[in-house]
């Protein structure tokens, strides 16, 4: 999962069990870099550090594949450049797949217990990652072109965006689940190779309303805010970052949900501070957290709304709680190539 700031980290599975009851002093925490990283790194960790005394050694993470590949290789050597990493739905899975995650004490996190139970993620052998955090893809507008925000995906197809939308030109950009749950009546039709065709021609006939399929995000936020673009598909939380700046955009949360994607705490097979990193794990469940984290990062909280004190204004930052359209990960995991090769066809034909 590519976001300007995000990426991944990996290495193989053991369960924690086996390591020395006393945690280190140090733990290495990798993230996704920049602006997220300094934050975590400079508001969020401090508080952990201050209640158990292990320090946080941070380290900014390079993009997904990269990033993937650096620790697979470690993993391969019975290294582990991190303690703890941030992995997104598809690289969580990946990772699995191969035995790249520890296993971790469910006992040893209680905190844990305040998350929502699809954030727990286990296996016959126990528990290899827990939910760290959300993030949501809206349908984002440019507000001097229409001051009206739309209230159906479907409006991306119907409303004249005067040839200005600017789309992910990744199949797993959330676009195939939202154009099915809108007109295929959910994701069945995407277990299909001729279903997934069906979702893509569907989103073919936007192409004549589409000047900007982009992999940079960047290049997309510059351009909505300049008014080279008038809509598409982008983050809600740097596009509202993006409207208190007083650019005229806006983020919305069609009647279908918006787009959310999850990423996970995992623990490197070869980690020699597990037991350590769980206490990590444990303080970053708990709501207050959750709750800072939403303050200052824009992230969604992955802990029921009702248990932080996010004030109604501070929740519509980041979310909403209009129920969500979900990433089908294991769909592009089987179809790999397949379907991303059938999806850049449609783009550039």
């Amino acid at each position: 999962m590519k976001r300007s700031t995000k990426s991944i980290a990996l290495a193989a599975g053991l369960v924690v069990g086996s390591f020395s009851a006393a945690w280190a002093e140090e733990i290495t925490v990798s993230a996704w870099g920049g602006f997220f990283e300094e934050t975590l790194r400079d508001v969020i960790y401090p508080g952990f550090t201050a209640e158990t005394g292990i320090d946080v050694r941070s380290i900014a993470q390079p993009a997904d594949q990269a990033w993937l590949t650096q620790l697979t290789n470690a993993a391969r050597a019975k290294q582990a450049p991190a303690d703890l990493s941030l992995v997104a739905d598809e690289v969580l899975a990946r990772g699995q797949g191969i035995g790249l995650w520890a296993k971790l004490d469910a006992a040893a996190m209680p905190g844990t217990q305040n998350l929502k139970d699809e954030y727990i993620k286990s296996d016959d052998d126990g528990v290899y990652a827990v939910g760290a955090l959300s993030w949501y893809t809206t349908f984002v507008t440019n507000t001097t072109f229409q001051a009206e925000a739309p209230e159906s995906w479907a409006e991306m197809w119907t409303t004249d965006w005067d040839g200005k939308l600017g789309m992910n030109s990744a199949a797993n950009s959330g676009l195939m689940e939202a154009t099915a749950v809108t007109f295929f009546g959910g994701y069945d039709i995407m277990e299909t190779r001729d279903g997934l065709e069906q979702v893509i021609a569907k989103i073919a006939e936007l192409k004549p309303q589409v000047n900007l399929w982009y992999r940079d995000e960047g290049q997309f936020q510059q351009g909505l805010e300049a008014g080279e673009f008038n809509a598409g598909l982008y983050y809600h939380d740097v596009t509202m970052l993006s409207a208190l700046d007083g650019n005229a955009v806006q983020s919305n949360f069609p009647k279908e949900g918006g787009i959310r994607s999850d990423a996970y705490w995992v623990v490197p097979r070869d980690s020699e501070n597990a037991v350590a990193a769980q206490k990590f794990i444990d303080y970053m469940s708990r709501p207050a957290v959750q709750a800072e984290m939403a303050r200052n990062l824009g992230i969604f909280p992955i802990v029921p709304r009702d248990t932080t004190d996010l004030t109604d204004e501070e929740f519509s930052s980041v979310g909403s709680d209009i129920a969500p359209i979900t990433v089908q990960s294991h769909i592009h995991l089987r179809e790999g190539d397949w379907l991303s090769d059938k999806y850049l066809e449609m783009i550039s034909q």
